[in-house]
């Protein structure tokens, strides 16, 4: 298929060289010297496939002086008939050129392209130019290239009037946040091959590869996304085509997907409300087994944690037989050992906005359900800007989840408080101190000094602060070693954490803080 549509370029090729060496011979000693020079830079940018550009300069100047090296044989209007095969070529070239720039998207219906006005006002200087010099083979030679010019114009218009891509629209359902990957098939309506760049006006739609040739027929690519909580509906791209030559240029919008997004509030609500249905009538009996006895092999302890149903192996001093007359199945009692993991989950409920509200109860719901699903006791403290809401009592894993719930009711938006420094990292803090103050008398204990001093000054913030009065009897509740986690947009608060996480680690707690920015642990 190929080989027949490259032959008429090669013979126009041929046909070019041969008449460039003819005009060297045939022309005076004066003017020989323009064809020798143009036949080494004609056969140097042939094979240069890089340099597209200066292959179309190259085609349109041969076009107008092929005419004029043979005027003196055969006459002003017999001439620029021998222009007339290399219009073919000059075609070619403006094909190729396209092939290696882009539209860029963003504008409105159909423009001419910059190649085109520069092609336009070149053929407009040199009718001038020819009229001054009473040239009539020059004056053809640019009506030709202009009439090639006016119908490439006419016969693109007509086809990119209407949008010339549409797009196969789809229906996606997600959850806000989520990274996701779609293809999307692309269908070429104007009939000619061309260019395509597409963009996206939002920050977390990409769409890879976003500039391509399009044929006569369709094409795929791949969109990747994480919408937010507030997005749009309907994803519509900033699309630009342009026309095989690369004359004229049209820029529409295109409709790509419809997006349904659910909250991760909503998606994690509904995992607990799912867990605790199934943890009600006995679904999760054989993986919440499964599950404590990977994690605490014999429960056998001194501290009553709860009741399950009976397994194999139990023995019959741990059978409540007062639950299992009243449910009509064996019930065994569950004991907790001395160093069984505990948690202490502290939530701060004053958030700067919806997305970060959405964030926030979807890490608390799913930090519940994962302690839940690990039978890991803990204590709730909540707290917002002013004051502590709740914070104490050690709570089994099932009442630690719905508390999670209520308290997820409580997240209000507030004014995040103005910060002009970055919250430090306390434990290079208190190392740069201890360091400086063993140094000798000078700056550097000056220095010390005014490090004691930002320290002094964050402690004294973080006592008064509600994360901190929220974090004692959630301790208390604990007991020593047991696991911290902060969840929090840390706004109001980010000092407190701050001075906390690092007197914690001292103590040996470890302590995980939400990241609201990321959604994960750091």
């Amino acid at each position: 298929m190929t080989q027949p549509l490259r032959l008429p370029v090669f013979l126009c090729r041929v046909y070019v060289f041969a008449c460039l060496v003819a005009a060297g011979i045939l022309s005076p000693l004066v003017w020989a010297v323009i064809p020798w020079l143009l036949v080494p830079l004609f056969v140097f940018l042939e094979f240069k496939k890089s340099l597209a550009g200066a292959r179309v300069a190259l085609s349109l100047l041969l076009l107008l002086c092929v005419p004029l090296f043979f005027e003196p044989l055969l006459g002003p209007w017999i001439s620029p008939a021998l222009g007339l095969p290399v219009v073919a070529l000059l075609d070619h070239s403006l094909k190729q050129y396209s092939r290696t720039s882009y539209p860029s998207p963003g504008i409105k219906g159909l423009r001419p392209t910059g190649l085109c006005i520069r092609l336009g006002l070149s053929l407009a200087a040199v009718f001038v130019v020819a009229l001054f010099l009473t040239s009539p083979g020059l004056v053809i030679s640019c009506g030709i290239a202009a009439l090639y010019l006016a119908l490439v114009l006419y016969a693109a218009g007509r086809r990119l009037k209407i949008p010339p891509v549409e797009a196969g629209v789809k229906d996606y359902r997600c959850i806000a946040g989520s990274r996701n990957q779609v293809p999307l098939e692309f269908f070429n309506r104007s009939g000619m091959a061309g260019s395509l760049s597409l963009a996206s006006p939002f920050s977390w739609f990409k769409v890879s590869p976003d500039r391509f040739v399009m044929d006569n027929a369709g094409v795929e690519i791949r969109a990747s996304f994480s919408p937010p909580l507030s997005g749009p509906e309907s994803v519509t791209l900033q699309a630009a085509f342009t026309d095989p030559r690369g004359f004229i240029t049209s820029g529409f919008e295109i409709e790509v997907l419809h997006l349904f997004v659910t909250s991760r509030a909503r998606y994690a609500e509904w995992l607990a409300q799912k867990y605790l249905e199934m943890s009600k009538t006995g679904g999760l009996e054989s993986t919440t087994a499964t599950a404590a006895n990977t994690r605490h092999s014999s429960r056998k302890g001194v501290e009553f944690y709860g009741l399950r149903p009976y397994q194999p192996g139990d023995t019959a001093r741990i059978i409540d037989w007062k639950h299992s007359l009243k449910l009509q199945r064996i019930i065994v009692k569950e004991f907790l050992e001395a160093s069984v993991e505990r948690a202490a989950v502290l939530v701060n409920l004053s958030v700067v906005d919806d997305e970060e509200k959405d964030k926030l109860v979807s890490g608390l719901i799913t930090t519940a359900l994962t302690l839940a699903r690990e039978k890991i006791p803990s204590s709730m403290g909540a707290y917002n800007h002013r004051e502590v809401v709740t914070a104490g009592q050690m709570l089994d894993p099932r009442q630690a989840l719905l508390r999670a719930l209520r308290i997820a009711r409580e997240v209000s938006v507030t004014l995040s408080p103005r910060k002009y420094l970055e919250t430090p990292d306390v434990t290079r803090l208190r190392g740069n101190i201890n360091r400086l103050k063993g140094s000798e008398p000078g700056p550097a204990r000056r220095l010390g000094e005014l490090l004691e001093l930002e320290y002094l000054a964050l402690n004294d913030t973080a006592a008064r602060n509600p994360a901190t009065q929220a974090l004692r009897p959630a301790l208390d509740a604990v007991g020593r070693g047991g696991n911290v986690m902060f969840i929090s947009g840390r706004n109001h608060d980010a000092e407190a954490i701050a001075i906390n996480r690092h007197r914690l680690k001292q103590k040996g707690h470890r302590v995980m803080v939400f990241n609201l920015k990321k959604e994960g642990l750091f």
